[in-house]
């Protein structure tokens, strides 16, 4: 019988598990046999964070990094596994996690196997998910901080991992955790922000939720003042809670969380997060363990940091410049070997693509600093040295990307260390209106589109100023450029825009005055390219227009999977709300879920039912279908026998039996071929009668 009792609750969850890899080689079988058609398939793969490309046959595999936490050996195993099995440089995201290219779908499994002996996950990584929870940059490094966010974000990712509630959600969750009340982290940009603060003398988090980018950018508003460290897992299962229960799941363009608050408005929605929130404390979480606070000294804020950074002991922090975040396997593995001779144990991704060294000695910084020299990257004095560009790949191997925004970036990052001034000045590039490569929140942000020049298609970048996630701001729409002439206008904007920097004008405040107007007035120096203009950055064909594939970021729902996790996590209320005696709503998600079961008996048989319909509605749409075989009405029966029995002895160990039987009841029947129809239902009473 289906085990949902505190037990399964009360286990500590590891990043790896060996089930995961065998459900992952059962679900590939499957998919190869033809037992799983391509929509089934994909649904099921992006939970193990391996992702389709534009390109055929291959996968990008995406490793999960849990508050940018990266021990030292990892990188041996990253080493080896992007050697034998991916094609060109690993990549470190805006999410802080690792992506690997050009795996082929036959040998996705083999690399995971290698993958998870290395104490690595890539479980929900991708699809709707819980995805990757990231922190501050230097997170565990930054003297400002209370906590060290990266492991608070660790800690609560472990909490949430492999949980049926957030295995297929209406869409993928974001969220970020920050040290300090100054919120590196960029709370704002996030389905759900931690800050943390302290107030009257008591440590605890500044909650934020709603936010997201894409194509219609919102920003988060603040839906708790203060919470403990240990509600934390609390304001996780409410922000899920609300999002399962409110999201869109008709039109995944809109079921983002960021909808619902646009949906309700900001006072109803905090109003809606407050209520289910009060509702689920004191309710059993899985173990959280206490965080070490400290206490915070001054330091500097650096919005991107790099170089030699003081930490909390007297050893340092040593934040690698890394272009783009690219880096190839033998890179990987000298950064492990010097990593290893420096006694650094640890290493942190940062949402700017870059890479820190923690805990370095401070004897060891030169020599560090020579060796990560000898790779062909920096350490610099200061962030002013660096251009601080990022980006997405774009169409080296994103299905939906428009342009080669990472080979533009390339170019920008390279032209950038030839300027003179301007470096800092911060350039996000996105290959489409997406925004994985954050250019809403840059000093300069482009985003990639199609638009005609005399009647061709040409590769084209939308212009934005003065974006700041951490204030919560979305850059300024500006003009649109030709790809192959971005280049020459982010010169000529960083120079313009270091100027004003330099006269204490904020980027947005310098857009502002100069308008669109007089921003196109700065491009009008732009050479033209002639046939170049047809032509994307890094490509060689003709450039043909935005791409008509669609992507997985927001890939389709199997709806048979989700009503079984959605049934098992009622199952498991059921006993959360018992063992606090909070009686009716112990009968509720008993309710819950029965119907999330027979939803799935039902779907099982291709009969559709709809979010949100009355329990009697479900329950008498089944009676009347072939679903209802004697075996799944006795026990369907039961569970309203028991239900009835609970309510009049108040005893529910009976009733909470009952449903877990149907639950797995169900879950064997959707795996046998269709019966045929026991009865009719004016004939059920007899036909239960001769089977008694």
């Amino acid at each position: 019988m289906k085990d949902a009792t505190h037990a399964d609750l009360s286990a500590i969850e590891p990043l790896v598990r060996s089930s995961d890899l065998s459900e992952y080689r059962q679900g590939l079988k499957r998919h190869q046999s033809g037992e799983w058609d391509d929509e089934r398939f994909t649904a099921f793969r992006l939970r193990h964070g391996v992702y389709g490309q534009k390109q055929a046959g291959v996968q990008m595999v995406r490793i999960k990094i849990p508050g940018g936490i990266v021990p030292t050996p990892w990188l041996k195993t990253l080493a080896r596994v992007n050697r034998e099995f991916a094609k060109g440089p690993a990549h470190v995201t805006t999410r802080q996690d690792f992506q690997l290219y050009y795996v082929p779908l036959a040998r996705t499994a083999d690399m995971l196997e290698i993958l998870n002996a290395g104490g690595i996950t890539t479980r929900e990584a991708c699809g709707n998910t819980l995805r990757n929870m990231t922190s501050c940059a230097l997170a565990g490094a930054c003297g400002r901080e209370l906590v060290d966010a990266g492991k608070v974000a660790e800690q609560l990712a472990r909490s949430w991992l492999r949980h049926p509630l957030v295995q297929h959600m209406p869409r993928k969750m974001k969220f970020t955790v920050s040290g300090c009340a100054t919120d590196c982290g960029a709370s704002p940009i996030h389905d759900l922000g931690f800050i943390a603060v302290e107030r009257d003398g008591r440590k605890g988090f500044r909650v934020l939720a709603g936010g997201g980018l894409g194509g219609q950018p919102i920003m988060a508003v603040e839906v708790l003042p203060f919470v403990t460290e240990e509600e934390l897992p609390v304001v996780v299962e409410a922000t899920a809670r609300i999002h399962q229960r409110y999201s869109n799941r008709r039109d995944r363009s809109l079921a983002r969380l960021k909808f619902v608050l646009k949906r309700f408005g900001a006072e109803k929605f905090i109003a809606l997060f407050q209520e289910e929130f009060e509702g689920l404390k004191g309710l059993q979480q899985r173990p959280w363990q206490p965080l070490a606070w400290r206490a915070p000294i001054e330091a500097p804020v650096a919005r991107t940091p790099v170089g030699v950074v003081s930490g909390h002991d007297g050893k340092v922090a040593l934040v690698i410049y890394v272009p783009l975040g690219l880096m190839d396997s033998d890179q990987l593995d000298a950064l492990h070997d010097i990593a290893v001779s420096a006694g650094v144990t640890q290493l942190r991704t940062t949402r700017d693509q870059k890479i820190a060294l923690l805990d370095v000695a401070k004897d060891q910084v030169e020599v560090v600093t020579a060796a990560i020299r000898a790779l062909g990257w920096d350490i610099p004095a200061s962030a002013e040295q660096v251009p601080d560009v990022v980006s997405c790949p774009g169409t080296t191997t994103c299905r939906i990307g428009i342009t080669n925004s990472q080979s533009f970036g390339l170019q920008v990052e390279k032209e950038a260390h030839a300027a003179t001034v301007g470096k800092d000045v911060s350039v996000h590039v996105s290959g489409c209106q997406n925004s994985c490569g954050l250019h809403h929140v840059a000093d300069i942000g482009l985003h990639g589109m199609g638009k005609k020049i005399d009647g061709k298609p040409a590769p084209h970048y939308q212009l934005h100023f003065g974006g700041d996630a951490y204030a919560g701001q979305v850059g300024l729409e500006g003009p649109i450029v030709p790809a192959r002439l971005a280049n020459q206008a982010v010169n000529l904007l960083r120079a313009e825009l270091s100027g004003a920097r330099a006269k204490g004008e904020s980027p947005r405040a310098w857009a502002e005055r100069l308008g669109k107007d007089g921003i196109a007035d700065l491009l009008k120096p732009l050479t033209a390219g002639g046939d170049d203009l047809y032509v994307d950055w890094g490509d060689a064909e003709i450039f043909v227009g935005p791409p008509k594939a669609k992507g997985e970021c927001a890939a389709p729902q199997a709806s048979t999977s989700y009503l079984a996790d959605l049934a098992d996590d009622s199952l498991i209320n059921l006993d959360r709300f018992l063992s606090r005696g909070r009686w009716p709503e112990a009968l509720k998600a008993g309710e819950d879920a029965t119907v999330h079961a027979v939803r799935l008996l039902l779907a099982g048989r291709a009969i559709v039912t709809e979010d949100g319909q009355e329990a009697e509605t479900v329950y008498a749409l089944f009676r009347s279908t072939p679903a209802a075989t004697i075996e799944a009405l006795n026990a369907f029966e039961s569970v309203l026998a028991e239900r009835t029995s609970a309510l009049v002895t108040g005893s529910a160990e009976p009733y909470r039996e009952a449903v877990a039987y149907f639950i797995d009841t169900v879950g064997v029947l959707i795996k046998k071929p269709a019966a045929p129809v026991v009865a009719e239902v004016g004939d059920l009473a007899s036909i239960l009668a001769g089977v008694a």
